[in-house]
């Protein structure tokens, strides 16, 4: 098959004439790729046993949980005032063990919030990353054609197979990680692809066509080389770009709206393409009990076709980057995200498990948690408030913006210093009490109809249990749609 000629492949000359010396130290590092790649495998294949022991114990354990908090537990109102932050530390009751198959909260304090090593490790990683930009350390299959993108822990580039030309997506990520996100990815991957085709039981689904195809994946030297396909634009450089400029010894910034952004204002259909495609891929990862977990403008990719009358069409939509995707069933595989698109409860949950103030509250809803999107649910509607209030949420820097044609200063709605938990907790309160304030009161231009009004409602709940299911949302963009209700 092509794909499996993709990766088995090698550039090889019939000019090339290899010594002994070069076979020998061939044959060792073919040797030492082998040992390394079952390794790999191994600690892939014991991360998919874990993740479905999660599953079967959960549902041992789903029908008296729910028997007990549907009758014990208060439901709370969706404009839940955050004002019970326990600063007493006797009052943290480790009773929550009983909502979760497994309860790792000693490993977890060392591993969610540990910011110091955190930050230490993610400039180390860093630093390395910036030097393979100059370096010739790329898999011998493919040329290098240009770098796609940086993440925290990555790079992506574009590569050419050097036999059979297929352009792919390359990551490189280093095999020093220590936040071994690489392995989520190829886990995420290789359960619903098989060299690059969708396994038959998500062949006739929707959702799969919104997950960018992985392809496979490689062993280095020094990396690890994941191949997937090549997909369109992310959805945060197709809209607009961010100038900054220096006023005052700080920098300042300007958002420059593309062509896209300004047909959204008038033809909101565009947006909600988008919407109903990533809720597929949703309903698809729901049924896996599979959170994505890093949903944002930066990880979904589109891509467009312009129409005679000057608008927009959207042909494709993917999710990418799985690297913090967990089986929902267990929280103590949650892995950290970007904090300003996390649910409320997500960010509280890891303030307890750092030890840190929490809300009781908010604590409290996660006794009766088993709908998998929500997490997914709350992210997405927060990528759709971004975009109609027309700030990034996380920007914390100043950004000049135009209101009824007058320049002010604002900031990003989740925006606050040193991206505290707690605070933001507190600001996605305000903006969610306030919502319909910051709808009509936005800087993108963008008038909000009924629609994306009530579906943000339903997304943006504070309590989980009535955030809006995935395929609620479809059926409510439909022409013909019913009543909008969560579930």
């Amino acid at each position: 098959m092509l794909y499996n000629s993709i990766f088995k492949t090698k550039n090889q000359s019939p000019n090339n004439v290899k010594t002994k010396q070069q076979k020998r130290q061939s044959s060792i590092e073919k040797t030492k790729k082998e040992k390394l790649k079952l390794q790999l495998s191994n600690k892939i294949d014991q991360f998919e046993k874990e993740a479905i022991l999660s599953v079967i114990n959960c549902k041992k354990k789903s029908v008296n949980k729910r028997l007990k908090t549907e009758q014990g537990i208060d439901i709370i109102d969706d404009y839940l005032i955050l004002d019970s932050y326990n600063t007493n530390k006797q009052y943290k009751s480790r009773s929550f063990s009983n909502a979760f198959p497994s309860n790792k909260s000693a490993d977890r304090k060392h591993n969610i919030l540990n910011n110091s090593s955190k930050r230490q490790q993610n400039n180390k990683q860093k630093h390395s990353l910036e030097d393979d930009l100059c370096l010739d350390n790329f898999p011998q299959q493919y040329h290098k054609i240009k770098l796609l993108g940086k993440g925290g822990f990555s790079l992506v580039w574009l590569g050419e197979h050097k036999t059979t030309k297929m352009r792919v997506a390359i990551k490189q990520i280093k095999q020093s990680n220590s936040n071994q996100t690489y392995l989520r990815e190829i886990w995420f991957g290789s359960h619903f692809f098989n060299n690059g085709i969708p396994k038959p039981q998500f062949k006739s689904t929707l959702g799969i066509k919104s997950l960018v195809q992985y392809l496979g994946y490689d062993i280095g030297r020094s990396d690890t080389w994941i191949f997937t396909e090549v997909c369109g634009e992310n959805l945060k450089n197709t809209l607009y770009d961010l100038k900054g400029q220096q006023i005052k010894n700080e920098i300042v910034f300007k958002m420059i709206q593309k062509p896209l952004y300004i047909c959204l204002k008038q033809d909101l259909n565009i947006l909600k393409k988008i919407i109903k495609d990533v809720a597929h891929a949703l309903i698809l990862l729901t049924e896996q009990r599979i959170v994505h977990c890093d949903l944002k403008t930066e990880n979904i990719l589109i891509k467009k076709s312009r129409c005679l009358n000057g608008s927009y069409i959207i042909t494709q939509t993917k999710l990418i980057d799985y690297g913090s995707s967990f089986i929902f069933d267990d929280l103590s595989q949650f892995s950290m995200a970007t904090p300003e698109y996390m649910s409320p409860e997500i960010l509280n949950y890891i303030q307890y498990e750092n030890g840190k103030d929490y809300d009781i509250k908010l604590f409290e809803v996660l006794q009766n948690y088993y709908k998998p999107w929500v997490i997914d649910i709350w992210s997405l509607g927060c990528v759709i408030l971004e975009i109609v209030y027309g700030i990034p949420l996380w920007l914390q820097n100043k950004i000049i913006v135009k209101q009824n044609n007058k320049e002010i200063i604002e900031q990003g709605l989740f925006a606050v210093k040193n991206r505290s938990f707690d605070q933001i907790i507190q600001k996605q309160a305000y903006v969610i009490k306030n919502l319909d304030y910051f709808l009509d009161n936005n800087y993108s231009g963008i008038k909000v109809d009924l629609e994306i009004r009530l579906l943000l409602r339903e997304m943006l709940t504070i309590n989980p249990d009535k955030r809006i299911a995935p395929h609620t949302i479809i059926e409510f963009l439909q022409p013909n749609k019913g009543r909008l209700k969560t579930e």
